[in-house]
């Protein structure tokens, strides 16, 4: 299949061999070599394609990405001399091995063209959504390795302006080859803005702009910034709007968090989230210095699990274990209970009820990140567990994150709507936010559900009572 690049084209597909488009008649190959067959991306700067490099006789995949001009013709020519000096940046950048090689870069059709070397792999937004949060180390890895590649960046004079887990690749094979990649430079959308307003363009993405960048002056130390919140992005699984507190001006990441951070790596990532520039590390290479200079972090207190599991405990999923694991929590043995969750987890990464039963043994251990992220774990696996939200909920009151309480509480009446308790604990986290009247109407709810028998009654306000109270 053949997809015409001429944006005005109502029928874009073609057949796989044609030289033109049927529909409109412009040429399919551009430059007379490159294929595109495929549309991945569109935006408000332009269109971005998978194609094939047809005068390889390997068929190499490539990506063309087609730039338009920020207004009417009259500003083309000075957009298309931007375009050029940026295409030569691109060329020298695409010598690292973390930054994918410039392979040609056009004008035709009054269109602008860069070719780009295709990067087979995940990137970064895509492998949170599908495998979790990262650990500590694996955010020194991610460090470790983009740094260097930035350093480079900005020495010759570029500033990538949108950092984000999306434009972080990581390669699928190639070991020899970096393996994170940077892509999708800022730099390369600069050359299409209005050229009379360039210095107050901003370009980045929403959550992830340094202010000195929102305010159209971009530096170094910018790029800096969105490496920072990449990296609590996916440290927390959440998004940067909800990890910055808006009220008190200031990030709020900690209080995410699934599992520890060690204290140094925190203050570090502080820094690169500072607002002020004369607070934030200054260049890359300052950075790199205090990510080599981190005390290694301490190892996680988790059991490991055997090598081998029997085929039998495999079989059930590692249900005996979790059932071990309960009887050694209620006589008191925790550390042999964690022993026991940890390979009922280990047979069967998703085994909702081990991780709930481990959330609720780091509750009585008063381990209030791990239980989170046992219960983290345990929404994530089966989202109808109502138990397990409102175990979460309670957890997010009791560390004051009201607002994670109330999210929490609700998701337990999607399920179990008829639940006092769970109203009444709704009705406490809403009145600490401040919304009164919601509050009330929660509490009405609650007195509404209470059933007519008195020592019922009793129990269950006495219930939900001790909760708010532990």
């Amino acid at each position: 299949m053949s997809h015409c690049l001429n944006p005005q084209c109502k029928k874009p597909q073609n057949p796989k061999d044609s030289r033109f488009c049927q529909s409109c008649g412009s040429p399919l190959r551009l430059g007379d070599r490159y294929r595109a067959f495929k549309p991945i991306a569109v935006g408000g700067f332009g269109r971005t394609f998978l194609a094939v490099d047809e005068y390889k006789p390997s068929q190499s995949l490539c990506v063309i990405k087609q730039f338009f001009p920020a207004s009417a013709h009259a500003a083309l020519p000075k957009a298309a001399e931007l375009f050029r000096r940026e295409a030569s940046r691109l060329d020298e950048l695409g010598k690292h091995p973390q930054i994918p090689e410039l392979l040609a870069h056009f004008e035709q059709n009054q269109q602008l063209y860069l070719v780009q070397e295709w990067i087979d792999g995940r990137d970064l937004e895509e492998e949170l959504n599908g495998n979790g949060v990262l650990e500590e180390g694996q955010i020194r890895d991610l460090l470790l390795q983009l740094l260097p590649g930035l350093q480079i960046v900005h020495d010759r004079q570029v500033i990538h302006r949108d950092i984000k887990p999306d434009n972080i690749i990581r390669r699928r094979s190639s070991p020899s080859q970096a393996e994170l990649v940077l892509v999708d430079f800022g730099a390369s959308k600069v050359m299409t803005a209005n050229p009379s307003q360039q210095a107050g363009t901003t370009i980045g993405s929403a959550g992830y702009t340094a202010p000195e960048q929102l305010q159209g002056r971009a530096v170094r130390a910018s790029d800096l910034y969105s490496l920072g919140v990449t990296c609590i992005r996916l440290l927390t699984g959440v998004s940067p709007f909800e990890l910055f507190d808006a009220t008190e001006s200031r990030w709020r990441w900690r209080d995410y968090l699934t599992q520890p951070v060690s204290e140094p790596l925190g203050q570090l990532l502080d820094r690169l989230l500072q607002p002020s520039l004369s607070q934030r590390y200054p260049s890359a290479v300052d950075a790199l210095q205090a990510v080599r200079n981190l005390p290694p972090p301490s190892p996680p207190n988790v059991t490991p699990p055997p090598a081998n599991p029997s085929l039998f405990n495999r079989l059930l999923g590692g249900i005996p274990q979790a059932i071990v694991g309960q009887i050694a929590q209620e006589f008191g043995n925790a550390n042999g209970a964690l022993s026991f969750y940890d390979r009922a987890i280990a047979i069967n990464p998703r085994n909702h009820k081990a991780w709930y039963k481990k959330g609720n043994l780091y509750v009585e251990l008063d381990r209030t990140s791990d239980a989170i992220y046992c219960y983290r774990k345990t929404v994530e696996i089966q989202p109808n567990f109502a138990e397990a939200w409102y175990a979460f909920g309670r957890l997010s009151y009791k560390s004051q994150q009201y607002r994670q309480a109330v999210e929490s509480y609700l998701k337990c009446l999607q399920f179990q709507p008829d639940r006092p308790g769970v109203w009444l604990c709704l009705g406490v986290a809403v009145s600490q936010l401040g919304e009164d009247r919601e509050a009330r109407q929660c509490l009405e709810k609650a007195r509404q559900l209470l059933p007519d028998n008195i020592e019922t009654r009793s129990r269950l306000l006495w219930e939900a009572w001790e909760t708010l109270l532990k």
